[in-house]
């Protein structure tokens, strides 16, 4: 039963004999044409031959409806200039810039009022480009998965967006360009920046004298002399 299940379910998969030689036809040996394949797993070749010039006896080559004609195109082996245009190039996207790295923390008070303000306008923001009828059928995730949202009330606790440029690399949202600007006067009004503090001066040593460091001289009590008592 169980047991039985799980060797089952991790059997590997065999890709289907005719469909394993329409994939790789030019790098099979006796093959080498797509068209040969579908003749091999369809009994093409078997067909009883056609009655066309049964059909009509008037003309020598028969009719032309029923006769089976031989396509001019093969197959892109054979013909790959014929095929060209359904080729397909893939540009390959741009790496994403690398987001910040968040230690787990404790949500406060402001956290669960950006998440509060955040899911309303998640809401409202659906309902005023798409209409209620999609909100109803596809939830406010059409503006905004959920998970992204999340990531927006962390990245905000940690003081990690502050334009929309911060906005779509710490959470890659692909409407970031679009909505970014009400997600920020959000964030904004309730993940405030710190306040910017002036940097201390710098402490200036006080020059000495140029003689070096004066000393006081004993003076003599009688005739105020230096050098003796």
């Amino acid at each position: 039963g169980e047991v039985q299940t799980q060797k089952q379910s991790k059997a590997k998969w065999n890709l289907d004999f005719g469909m394993d030689y329409l994939i790789n036809a030019e790098k099979r040996a006796g093959l080498n044409c797509r068209r040969k394949v579908f003749n091999v797993c369809f009994d093409n070749n078997d067909i009883v031959e056609s009655d066309h010039l049964c059909c009509d006896s008037s003309q020598s080559l028969g009719c032309k409806r029923c006769c089976v004609s031989q396509p001019s195109i093969c197959c892109d082996i054979h013909n790959p200039d014929h095929f060209d245009f359904l080729d397909t190039i893939i540009s390959k996207p741009p790496p994403l810039p690398q987001r910040s790295r968040l230690p787990k923390f404790q949500m406060t008070g402001s956290d669960f009022t950006l998440q509060t303000t955040l899911n309303n306008w998640h809401e409202q923001k659906a309902i005023s480009v798409y209409g209620w009828a999609h909100l109803n059928n596809f939830g406010a995730t059409i503006i905004m998965p959920n998970a992204i949202l999340d990531h927006i009330i962390d990245s905000a606790h940690h003081r990690k967006i502050q334009t929309v440029q911060d906005l779509k690399r710490e959470t890659g949202w692909t409407d970031a360009e679009k909505f970014g600007d009400d997600v920020l006067v959000i964030v904004r009004a309730h993940a405030p920046t710190p306040f910017a503090t002036n940097p201390l001066r710098p402490l200036t040593a006080v020059p000495h004298p140029i003689g070096g460091s004066s000393t006081r001289k004993n003076k003599c009590s009688t005739c105020r002399q230096e050098g003796h008592n």
